[in-house]
């Protein structure tokens, strides 16, 4: 039985420029009818399905071309190949499951925005890790802070933007991580870095003004009423994580922030 190029193009999934490319490579065979139409058998259609399960498992279309080439006739070379593109995979799955874990810990806050908006609650805070350089918290000038902030920023979103109470001697910006994923991240520990151990807070979710770049402070200045006017005595951390921003026409930025205030017991 003879099969149309359209046919191939099908039930592969590929355009029919990616057959062509099969055919140049000599991979398969074309045969032509009389009225100059292409056409496969079987042959072509079980080789080309062999090329798509092995690109499935995305192994490179030229390591697939010198496999099918004549030169690896030996299945342990394949069988080693294979091997490594499992681990890959494996290393892959185990990045997408991260992923999955931490979207899911910044769903949970962005959840909580209705709830918890403008209004407050005593919670414990989580224990997190802040990082931040001493000329904006998340840029330096300087080429040794840079490779270092790169290496927090490439771990986003398990790493997250944050603000810092200026009383913490800090930047008014940081990188936030939970402590227990440090280790794994392996991130860098370097310029300034603070613990925050699991504390009594007050906690709450503030939108901030569109200049909340120039004036970050501001963000705290209404948790901090709050605690005053409940006879709440401020501890020594207060910082907050970036949730989300919403942009109004004009590029106006308003970004969401959970804020977390310790207080005294």
């Amino acid at each position: 039985m003879r099969y149309s190029i359209t046919d191939l193009a099908e039930i592969l999934g590929c355009t029919t420029s990616a057959i062509h490319y099969y055919e140049k490579e000599n991979l398969i065979k074309v045969e032509k009818g009389k009225n100059g139409h292409r056409y496969y058998n079987v042959v072509d259609v079980f080789r080309l399905l062999s090329y798509a399960k092995y690109r499935s498992m995305e192994i490179p279309m030229k390591t697939i071309i010198t496999q099918f080439g004549g030169n690896e006739n030996n299945y342990k070379l394949i069988e080693e190949r294979e091997t490594r593109y499992q681990l890959e995979a494996i290393k892959k799955a185990k990045y997408y499951m991260n992923l999955a874990d931490a979207i899911e810990d910044h769903l949970v806050s962005i959840r909580r925005i209705q709830e918890l908006l403008n209004k407050y609650e005593l919670a414990q805070s989580p224990e997190v890790t802040i990082m931040c350089d001493d000329e904006c918290g998340w840029l330096s000038k300087k080429r040794s802070s840079q490779k270092i902030i790169h290496k927090w920023v490439k771990a986003m979103p398990i790493v997250q933007l944050g603000v810092i109470d200026e009383r913490m001697g800090m930047s008014n910006f940081g990188y936030l991580v939970r402590t227990e994923k440090l280790e794994e991240l392996e991130l860098p520990a370097g310029l300034y870095t603070k613990k925050l151990e699991s504390t009594s807070c007050l906690h709450t979710i503030v939108v901030a003004d569109e200049d909340f770049t120039l004036n970050p402070q501001k963000v705290f200045k209404k948790a901090f009423d709050y605690a005053d006017s409940k006879g709440l005595e401020i501890g020594e951390t207060a910082w907050g994580k970036i949730l989300l921003v919403e942009v109004e026409k004009e590029a106006k930025l308003h970004p969401y922030i959970e804020l977390w205030i310790s207080i005294k017991i």
